[in-house]
């Protein structure tokens, strides 16, 4: 048996190892020059950053057998990811009353949106506001569009838990997954067109074409548009909102113990953390989520008026303004948005879009059910997609 995966992001070479491990011939396509699709770790002011998807939780037990099995240590960022102090104006909102009310809404069924939810509840308008503001970040999508399924799903988002990294950056999982597959990895070769039928698949990417008896897409669903397929896909498989974020890191002239910070106004986070040796790093990052705080912070223009308002929201640290990285998922041709939302006119059906069709087998966050949207998602579908093909291919 020979597979193509279509996408070298988290779920494309999960899938692909699962296939090369179970002794299928494999070939990836990568459209970037890089592999880790939205995982992409960077050096910055002496550091390594995540320009995408950054956290570890401890739930995410996909990731972290994988990093042991491929031998990469995980560091204690310090970071409490689930217990973000909001700061609204000079008011903090108590983080226990947040909690408490989360796990409140989380108890009852709720129909609509988020924004119904929260405007049916008899809930203290501080809090209210905190919430809203929370769930926006986190889900990178407006409440007002926002089902509130997430109100149960998000409620295991708020604790005091640990979160980690990868020491050396994230994609390292990428990289050392694609260097098990050696040559068979394709990066800068963007597949423009599928033809599937029967029992082969044919890819072309402009400048190669590549033939296999199945394949796996792992591609988002936001470009798969952008490439034919013959015959054309169900209308299904591109029927997912995608919300939009964007990442700011500022270098600081001290190192600041760990922190985490909600501007409930703003729509965006901020956090401080450890490195590999467990002392602080000398950098601030930020996390802006929908695209009413991209539009309010006026990162189409660049970081400057974000960075006015970290000045604001964080008295406390020495920030160093003239060293900064800013990074947003929309910039990216090949996602054009940060990840799958759960959107209450629109929702997101996890079984129509890792449903196989013909020879193809679907994988990507958006395909993961519970766990979109994140890392622990991706691997999770290109394990599942890979044991699609495999399940056949024994019948």
């Amino acid at each position: 048996m020979k597979a193509i995966v279509v996408g070298a992001g988290f779920a494309g070479l999960a899938a692909a190892d699962e296939l090369h491990r179970a002794g299928v011939e494999v070939e990836v396509f990568e459209a970037r020059s890089r592999v880790g699709g939205r995982v992409h770790s960077a050096p910055f002011a002496g550091a390594v950053i995540e320009r995408g998807a950054e956290f570890i939780l401890p739930h995410d037990r996909t990731v972290i057998a994988t990093a042991e099995r491929l031998g990469l240590p995980l560091v204690r960022k310090g970071t409490l990811y689930g217990n973000r102090e909001p700061r609204l104006g000079n008011r903090i909102i108590s983080t226990l009353a947040v909690t408490a009310a989360v796990e409140q809404l989380a108890s009852r069924p709720h129909r609509g949106t988020v924004a119904d939810a929260l405007s049916a509840a008899a809930l203290d308008g501080a809090v209210a506001q905190a919430i809203r503001a929370r769930l926006e970040v986190s889900c990178a999508y407006g409440a007002d569009d926002l089902d509130t399924s997430v109100l149960t799903k998000g409620a295991g988002a708020f604790g005091d838990f640990d979160s980690f990294t990868v020491a050396g950056g994230n994609d390292r999982i990428a990289r050392e997954l694609a260097a098990s597959l050696g040559d068979a990895v394709h990066i800068s070769a963007p597949v423009t067109r599928v033809d599937w039928a029967g029992h082969e698949v044919r890819i072309e990417t402009g400048e190669s074409e590549a033939t296999a008896d199945a394949a796996v897409i792992a591609l988002p669903a936001s470009v798969l548009g952008a490439v034919s397929f013959d015959p054309p896909l169900p209308a299904e498989k591109t029927a997912v909102r995608y919300g939009q974020a964007a990442k700011l890191f500022v270098a600081l002239r001290a190192p600041a113990p760990p922190s985490q910070v909600l501007s409930v106004e703003e729509r965006y986070w901020c956090y401080t953390q450890l490195g590999v040796d467990g002392e602080p790093l000398p950098v601030l990052g930020a996390f802006a989520g929908s695209a009413r705080a991209l539009d309010a912070l006026e990162v189409a223009a660049g970081a400057g008026r974000w960075l006015d308002s970290l000045a604001r929201l964080r008295p406390d640290l020495d920030l160093d303004l003239q060293t900064v990285l800013l990074s947003t998922w929309a910039e990216d041709p090949w996602v054009r948005g940060a990840y799958s939302a759960r959107s209450a006119s629109s929702p997101l059906d996890a079984e129509s879009l890792r449903r196989p069709a013909g020879p193809l087998a679907f994988a990507g966050e958006h395909t993961a059910g519970g766990w979109h949207g994140l890392m622990e998602g991706a691997l999770r579908s290109g394990v599942r997609a890979a044991g699609e093909l495999l399940a056949v291919a024994r019948r």
